[in-house]
C-alpha cells in the first residue's frame, strides 16, 4: 500500500512538473524607456534653405540593452521627421539653421509608432534646442580680412553669404527619445498580420482606456480599422493622426506647403501641426491614359476630433486647385 502512494505522488509530480515547463513563457512588449539614444542617418541631403518638406533617417545600429538578446529596435528601421524651418547663412550676420520635426518610427513590419524624441547630436555641427546650426569663420574671416595678401579678396567677398550647413548621408544623427514608447502590438491572426493596411499602433504613455476597440470601416477602404491613435503634445506644436481613406495617392498641403504623401487605404500617420491657425488641403493623384492628374478630395475631422481623414469626393472627379 505504501509503495502505490509513493508511484503515485511521484506520478503526480512528474505532470505538474512537465506542465509548468512546457507552459507559454509570459511575454513583455519591447518597451524602450526615456534617455535611450538612437544613431540614424539621413537618406537624403539635408541642405539648409533648400530642403523642406518630409524626410527619412535611417537607425544604423541595434538598440539593445543585454548582448544575447533581440534588439528592442533593429537596424534598418525608419525614424519619420518634418523639416519646419530651413534658413540659409545671413549675407552679414546669422548662421543656417535646420529645425527637425521627429514624428514616428516605422519597423520593418510596416508599423508606425509616434515618438516624442529630440536631436542632441549632428556631426561636428552644433546642436541647440533640438535645432541644427550652421558653423561660422568669424576667426578665419577676420585673420583674412587683416592678412594683406588676402585683405583685397576677403573685402570682394563680404557680401556672400555665410558658411551653408549640409548633413549628408554620412553625418550621423543621434536622436533621444524624452517620453518612453512601446512597441508591443496587439493580437492579430495570421490574416490581419498579412494585411499591409493595418497598423499596430501603441504608447505606454497612454491609457488602456483609450485603446479603443477597432471598428471596421466601410467605403473604398473596408479592410482598415478605425485607429486608436491620440495627439502628441509637444511644447509648440500638436502632433495628429492623419489617414487616407481614398483609393489614390494623396498628396497632404499644409498653407500650401506639401508635408506628406500618403498610399491608397493608408494610416494613421502623424503629422506635426503648429499651435497657431493652419489650412489643410490635399490632392488625390488619378492615374489617366494621358498620365496623372490632381483631383479633389476630401479632409474631415474624425469623430473625437483627434485627426482628420481624408475621403474621397462624390461623384464625378474634379481637377484639384490649390486656394
Amino acid at each position: 500500500m505504501k509503495s502505490l502512494f509513493v508511484c503515485s505522488a511521484a506520478l503526480v509530480f512528474l505532470v505538474l512538473h512537465a506542465a509548468v515547463m512546457n507552459a507559454a513563457p509570459v511575454e513583455c512588449p519591447a518597451t524602450l524607456p526615456a534617455g535611450v539614444t538612437i544613431r540614424a542617418f539621413p537618406d537624403e541631403k539635408l541642405a539648409a534653405g533648400v530642403t523642406t518638406g518630409p524626410t527619412i533617417l535611417t537607425v544604423m545600429s541595434d538598440v539593445r540593452f543585454f548582448p544575447n538578446r533581440p534588439p528592442l529596435l533593429p537596424r534598418g528601421s525608419k525614424v519619420l521627421a518634418t523639416i519646419i524651418e530651413s534658413k540659409q547663412a545671413g549675407h552679414f550676420y546669422g548662421k543656417a539653421k535646420v529645425r527637425i520635426a521627429l514624428t514616428s518610427i516605422l519597423t520593418s513590419d510596416f508599423c508606425e509608432y509616434p515618438i516624442e524624441a529630440k536631436i542632441i547630436e549632428a556631426g561636428k555641427y552644433k546642436v541647440s534646442d533640438g535645432v541644427i546650426v550652421g558653423r561660422g569663420h568669424a576667426k578665419r574671416d577676420t585673420f583674412a580680412l587683416l592678412f594683406p595678401p588676402t585683405t583685397v579678396y576677403q573685402l570682394l567677398r563680404t557680401p556672400s553669404r555665410g558658411p551653408k550647413l549640409l548633413v549628408d548621408n554620412e553625418v550621423p544623427i543621434v536622436i533621444k527619445l524624452l517620453q518612453p514608447l512601446s512597441l508591443g502590438q496587439a493580437s492579430l491572426d495570421r490574416s490581419d498580420r498579412e494585411t499591409p493596411n493595418r497598423t499596430a499602433l501603441s504608447l505606454q504613455t497612454l491609457p488602456s482606456a483609450e485603446q479603443r476597440a477597432a471598428q471596421p470601416i466601410s467605403g473604398p477602404c473596408p479592410g482598415m480599422t478605425s485607429s486608436a491613435m491620440r495627439p502628441v503634445t509637444r511644447a509648440t506644436n500638436v502632433v495628429r493622426p492623419v489617414r487616407n481613406l481614398t483609393p489614390y495617392h494623396v498628396s497632404l498641403y499644409m498653407d500650401k506647403k506639401r508635408v506628406a504623401i500618403l498610399p491608397p487605404c493608408y494610416g494613421p500617420s502623424m503629422i506635426t501641426t503648429p499651435a497657431s491657425d493652419f489650412k489643410l488641403e490635399a490632392a488625390g493623384s488619378l492615374v489617366t491614359g494621358d498620365g496623372q492628374k490632381l483631383i479633389e478630395v476630401k479632409i474631415l475631422p474624425t469623430m473625437g476630433g483627434d485627426g482628420w481623414d481624408i475621403v474621397p469626393e462624390t461623384g464625378e472627379p474634379i481637377a484639384f486647385k490649390a486656394n
